[in-house]
Formats: structure tokens, C-alpha cells, sequence
């Protein structure tokens, strides 16, 4: 039982960087709920001068790790699997100083950092051992995020998961819900071994009445640290619910269940805190892979919204401005107007790519049963479709190509010619 407050009711458990040092030190209350905990000597430091409110707000971090093959376990029990957590910000790792209600705009509070949050939910540490791999906060939150990231966290977690002798079981990614859906796709296409690779984040700061990141860290590496979490492809742990990151999308802009998918739905569930998966392992249909082990940028791919009266000067104007490829945001089944399919030929005939994906968040864009110049999503969505046309594009693939890796596991399933580039049916 915690202390009572003067109204009689349990006083609640101040977090590890609140402002207003607790009675006893962030460490000792740490310990007493993990009495075998064993830490590196940086987070003792960090946790002592966080309760007596001597740590400033976290600083931007390097991307790179101090050295990539000797990382500091945080850890109650050595025989637990090991499990890396990568932290990149978000509202996950945000505080707000404004109200306890606040989940809007936080200000500027001294944000939590992935260590913190780890003091937090003590029961993390019955579940795995835990390294924590900070990468820089993007400025204005992950809308500010790019490529690089997701480039930075795939090379990082191949060496780290998929070198031949590593023990770590697994790895979990917290990142701002605005795009974690890009980050953990460009992941998904270009993490090359069957460990499980989660991402989380948050939809309420940390100072919340009832935040859910501690609810969603745990699950994450819950899901992480779990044998049955393999060979699927990376995943989202959001809410009680396990999620494909090919498949995944962000449904709601305010609420904690916002993750899903909606036409192939949720891989699994978590119950009194464990994943249980509906399914046996499996791997998305048509789910390609890409190496970027050499790679640190990749091509342009311009977003354009197809409307009643677009304007399809905007696809040109995109590729004069540098874009090596677009995706338009069709309606519907991902219909375009005659003048965005004629400037979509225009572009093609210069070697420049048109990935066409379905406005809505649900269905598919299919490809059409006679050859056009734009290529079809199938079930991607924009965010998605773009990410796999800039690694398709940095691969060197050809028009042709990037049409197969688009339409090829839909059109097989559709049309009794799938090979066929003039007529798909007989």
C-alpha cells in the first residue's frame, strides 16, 4: 500500500523525474520494487540526480551507440531473454506541464527519458534484461522524422539480432504515433532475420491521469521477448492488441486505440500481460526485403492527393523539384482523373514511377484487368506504398519491377493471366 494524502486515499507513486523530490531517493524505491536489480552505473547516476530534481531536460543523443557490440544491460535476472530498446522520442517519452489532463500540446516539461520509463514499470524487468539505445529527438516530434531513421535503427538491429552467436532475443522501438507507421515499415522491409522487431509509442504524455505507455512499453517487450513473436514480420503492440507493421495504420488522432488493421485485422492479443497470437507464424503476403546495409539516403518519393479537380501539373512539379518517383492518393479503389493517368504515361515514358494507393483506410487499390502506365498499391496505403517505391527506386529496380512488386501477389490471385502485359484475363 502506498501513503494516504490527507483525504485519505493512497497518495500516488511519484514518477522517477518528477520535479518534487519523493521521500526517499528514485533509487531506493526502484530497488525495493525489483530487490535484484543490477544497473549500469550511468542510470544509477541519472536516477539519483532525477530525485533530487538536479536533471535538466535530456539533450538530443547521437545516433550511434558507444560501441555497437558492448551494450549495458539493465537487469533483475540474467537468465532472462534479452531484449534491446530503441528510443527515439515521441509522446511515449514526453511530459506535460500543463495539467495532468493535458494530451495536446505538453509544453516544455522536463521530459522522461526511455531509462525512466523503465523505473516506472518496474514489471519490465520480470519480463527481460533491457538496452536501451538512445537516437536523437526529432524536432517538432516525429513529423520531423525522415529516412535516415529508419535506415539507422534496420543497420543497427541487423548487427545486433541478426549476427550469427547474438542473444539478443529481440527489439522494441519507441516512437511518436504520427509516423511510426512509416519508421517500423521501412524496418519491416529491410530487418533480415526472424527475431521479433515491435514497435510502440503513446497517444497520452507520460504525466497523464492513466498514461498507456506504460501499458505499451510493457506489452512491446513482452512481445519482444517471446519465442511465439517470431517469424512474422515486424509488429505494432498498441493497446492490448498485436498488429502487422505491413498492414498497420494509424486510425484515430486522439485516442490510445488507434493502431490496426482494419481488412486483415490483429495478429493477437495480450492477456494478464502475455502475447497471445490468434495465428501461427507467418510473413505478409508479398512481404519483399531489402539490403541497406551500405545504404545512408534514399531517392525522393513525392505524396500527391488526387481530388475533382486536381491539377496534374503538381505530379510534374514534383519531379522537377527532385522526386524520383510519386504516389497519388486516389479515391476509392485508388481511381485517378484522365489527366493524372496522362501525365502518369508522361512520366513513365521518363523512367519515373506512379504508385497509385487508395484514399480510404480500408481496401485495395487493384490492379486494372488492361495494362496502364500507373501502378497499383494492392493493400499498401500511401505512407507505405512510399516507402517501398524509395527502396524499390534505391535498388535499381526498373518500371516493370516495381510493377511486380506492387501487383504481382494480387494479380495472381485475381486474373488468369497475371503474366500477361497486355491482358490479364483470358
Amino acid at each position: 500500500m502506498g501513503t494516504k494524502n490527507e483525504g485519505g486515499r493512497e497518495a500516488p507513486r511519484p514518477h522517477l523525474y518528477s520535479r518534487e523530490a519523493p521521500g526517499r531517493s528514485a533509487v531506493e524505491a526502484y530497488i525495493s520494487l525489483s530487490p535484484a536489480v543490477t544497473m549500469l552505473p550511468q542510470f544509477l547516476a541519472a536516477a539519483l540526480a532525477l530525485a533530487t530534481g538536479a536533471l535538466a531536460s535530456p539533450t538530443p543523443q547521437s545516433n550511434e551507440t558507444k560501441n555497437d557490440w558492448d551494450l549495458d544491460w539493465i537487469s533483475t535476472d540474467s537468465s532472462l531473454p534479452k531484449v534491446i530498446i530503441y528510443s527515439t522520442g515521441g509522446t511515449i517519452l514526453s511530459a506535460s506541464n500543463y495539467s495532468r489532463l493535458d494530451n495536446i500540446a505538453y509544453g516544455d516539461g522536463d521530459n522522461p527519458t526511455a531509462e525512466d520509463l523503465i523505473g516506472n514499470v518496474a514489471e519490465v524487468l520480470r519480463v527481460a534484461q533491457l538496452a536501451v539505445v538512445p537516437f536523437a529527438r526529432a524536432p517538432g516530434g516525429s513529423a520531423g522524422v525522415n529516412s535516415s531513421l529508419y535506415l539507422d535503427l534496420s543497420q543497427h538491429a541487423n548487427r545486433q539480432l541478426c549476427a550469427e552467436g547474438s542473444d539478443v532475443a529481440g527489439a522494441v522501438m519507441l516512437h511518436g504515433t504520427d509516423t511510426l507507421e512509416e519508421t517500423s515499415f521501412g524496418v519491416d522491409l529491410t530487418f533480415n532475420c526472424s527475431k521479433p522487431f515491435v514497435a510502440t509509442g503513446a497517444m497520452r504524455p507520460d504525466t497523464y491521469v492513466s498514461p498507456d505507455g506504460h501499458s505499451n512499453i510493457y506489452q512491446a517487450v513482452a512481445a519482444a521477448a517471446s519465442p511465439s513473436s517470431r517469424d512474422r514480420g515486424a509488429l505494432i503492440a498498441f493497446n492490448d492488441r498485436i498488429t502487422s507493421v505491413y498492414y498497420s495504420t494509424k486510425l484515430n488522432a486522439n485516442t490510445p486505440d488507434t493502431f490496426g488493421a482494419l481488412e486483415q485485422g490483429s495478429l493477437g492479443a495480450f492477456l494478464a500481460g502475455r502475447p497471445f497470437y490468434f495465428f501461427g507464424p507467418a510473413y505478409p503476403t508479398g512481404r519483399p526485403h531489402f539490403d541497406v546495409s551500405d545504404t545512408t539516403e534514399l531517392p525522393a518519393v513525392a505524396v500527391v492527393y488526387c481530388h475533382q479537380g486536381f491539377d496534374a501539373s503538381l505530379m510534374h512539379a514534383a519531379v522537377a523539384n527532385g522526386a524520383k518517383g510519386l504516389v497519388i492518393l486516389g479515391p476509392g479503389a485508388a481511381s485517378l482523373s484522365n489527366e493524372a493517368k496522362a501525365a502518369a504515361a508522361d512520366l513513365s515514358e521518363k523512367g519515373i514511377p506512379t504508385v497509385a494507393a487508395p484514399r480510404p483506410a480500408s481496401g485495395a487499390a487493384v490492379p486494372r484487368p488492361v495494362l496502364e502506365p500507373v501502378i497499383y498499391s494492392s493493400y499498401l496505403g500511401g505512407e507505405q506504398a512510399r516507402v517501398m517505391l524509395q527502396l524499390a527506386v534505391n535498388a535499381g529496380y526498373g518500371l516493370e519491377a516495381i510493377r511486380d512488386l506492387f501487383e504481382q501477389p494480387l494479380r495472381s490471385a485475381v486474373y488468369d493471366n497475371p503474366a500477361s502485359r497486355e491482358l490479364y484475363y483470358t
